[in-house]
């Protein structure tokens, strides 16, 4: 760590925050992460300003060397400042609670900051209803006077023209009275509220996230791609990965992967430099002078990785992935192979349906995983077999039929995988013309594994190709006269059954069809080499 390096702990007032970041005392370098707190965390701040619980604490770094930086917090701009006119710190840790306290509570009336008017009427525009006592985000100014915007509470005009048009329109003198001290209590806790913060003087970016990480090692730590992203911020290259990443999620978001965690795409990034990423420490992948060269390939082909998935294996949402490892084995394919042969693309399905009804990810110590993924990188370099397996005379097992479909679970996945796979021929889909998935009961109120019917739902100009057409739960109706045909048979609905529907009972028929599933599906696991009870 730099010897010349102060830091400096203080406590101050909630208020003293917001007026030094519209002076400009405080700024955003572009390194920081973008906005991206929704009315949820919004709401559950203001909750605990109210309520007096911690928030945080806050870490502002005045280095040497100077950033670029972004000119707009909240839905207000700030004015730049150079280290000639007067010093400043950039916020390091606490930026989504300074956009949001900081667009909130400043009275756009009285400040001389420009404003993007929609921003703030559609994500800033906080208000405290006074009679239920919580607050609440509206896009547009509400008509009732108990309705009071939470930057009124800090401005002390602003309050008393307030707390005077209450009382002249609530006529009820007791009730308006105890709607004024509701609205006294709560101005007394933000304008008192006290919030710790940490400056560092001086010192690199690697000495201030070094500070942040032991400061909170109790606590909140700073996530691992916001470090990377501080630590690899090229100005000249103009990247920055945590715009990378919001880039990459947004578009995932076609194959419903939009909720991959960002740790996970990280960790894909890692393993991408040839080592599992539990072995490849984020202090040396910083150094390393391909790190943006090899990243920016990553994210292009974990978007393809998501695709094959999606397509090849009909993994149609993030919550079907049976274990987040297999994206990071796949985007390694994709890295190193750019056009695969149809011959390497089905043994890197093979390989994902063998890990995944084998419980291969869970079943292995971290050395075998290593292991795993050595043997992996070797098929990729050209070797027959991608599977480790420690005991190569003893084929993996499947474990048992699940009782019900739980996303928790991997062998819940890795049947609903299989139905959808089976009612589709194991034909791959367009993503295009693919929307979602749903999942439907035989029979609703038995939602079992053996009930259950996944359907693809196809986006609304492919809608003809959705057989399920309905909102209903129960596809009890698929053994209708009606309704049965030779469709039925994708979904294990036999002819026995539709024909003994009136007579037998339903678990009876459930019964009869996970016979019918657990035989295709032995069948089908028994051509990956795998043992089936």
């Amino acid at each position: 760590m730099s010897a010349i390096l102060k830091v400096n702990p203080r406590v101050t007032r909630l208020i003293n925050y917001i007026k030094e970041i519209e002076d400009g005392k405080l700024q955003i370098p572009s390194f920081q992460r973008d906005f991206v707190w929704g009315k949820k965390e919004k709401l559950e701040l203001f909750q605990s300003l109210k309520l007096g619980y911690p928030i945080g604490s806050l870490l502002f770094w005045k280095p040497k060397e100077t950033f670029k930086i972004k000119d707009e917090i909240g839905p207000y701009k700030i004015p730049p400042r150079s280290t000639n006119e007067y010093e400043f710190f950039y916020i390091l840790d606490g930026f989504q609670r300074l956009s949001t306290l900081f667009g909130c509570l400043i009275n756009p009336q009285k400040t001389v900051l420009e404003r993007n008017e929609s921003v703030l009427l559609k994500d800033f525009s906080i208000f405290y209803d006074l009679e239920n006592e919580e607050f609440t985000l509206s896009r547009s100014m509400p008509t009732d006077i108990t309705y009071i915007p939470v930057n009124t509470l800090i401005d002390t005009y602003s309050f008393l023209d307030y707390v005077e048009r209450l009382r002249n329109v609530i006529n009820d003198v007791d009730h308006s009275t105890i709607l004024i001290d509701r609205a006294r209590i709560l101005s007394s806790s933000i304008l008192d509220y006290q919030l710790p913060s940490i400056e560092i003087n001086g010192g690199s970016i690697e000495d201030a996230v070094d500070i942040f990480s032991r400061i909170n090692s109790k606590g909140a730590k700073i996530s691992p791609d916001w470090m990377v992203s501080a630590l690899t911020y090229n100005e000249e290259l103009d990247f920055r990965l945590g715009t990378e990443l919001d880039q990459l999620i947004t578009q995932l978001k076609v194959y419903n992967f939009d909720r991959v965690k960002r740790e996970l795409i990280l960790q894909c990034i890692q393993s991408s430099f040839g080592k599992i990423y539990f072995d490849e420490s984020i202090a040396d992948l910083v150094k390393k002078p391909n790190f943006i060269e090899v990243t920016k390939r990553t994210i292009f082909n974990i978007n393809r990785a998501v695709k094959f998935l999606f397509e090849q294996l009909l993994v149609l949402d993030i919550k079907l992935l049976p274990y987040s490892s297999q994206l990071i084995f796949i985007t390694y394919f994709f890295n190193e192979i750019e056009e695969p042969t149809l011959q390497q693309l089905g043994q890197l399905k093979k390989w994902f349906w063998i890990t995944t009804y084998s419980s291969y990810f869970t079943i292995y110590s971290l050395s075998k995983q290593r292991l795993a993924f050595n043997q992996f990188k070797a098929f990729v370099a050209g070797a027959d077999d991608p599977t480790y397996n420690d005991k190569p005379n003893i084929p993996f097992s499947v474990t048992d039929f699940p009782k019900t479909i739980n996303f928790g679970s991997v062998r819940a996945k890795a049947l609903v995988l299989f139905l959808l796979n089976y009612m589709n021929g194991f034909e791959p889909v367009n993503s295009e013309e693919v929307d979602e998935l749903k999942l439907y009961y035989l029979f609703k109120e038995y939602q079992l594994a053996e009930s259950v019917i996944p359907v693809i739902m196809y986006v609304p100009d492919q809608a003809e190709k959705n057989i399920v057409q309905t909102k209903k739960r129960d596809l009890s109706y698929f053994l209708d006269d009606e309704n049965f045909s030779e469709i039925s048979s994708r979904f294990f609905l036999s002819p026995e059954m539709h024909e003994n529907i009136l007579d037998a009972d339903n678990i009876d028929l459930l019964t009869y069809r996970k016979e019918l599933i657990q035989k295709a599906e032995g069948e089908f696991v028994s051509t990956l080499g795998l043992y089936y009870e």
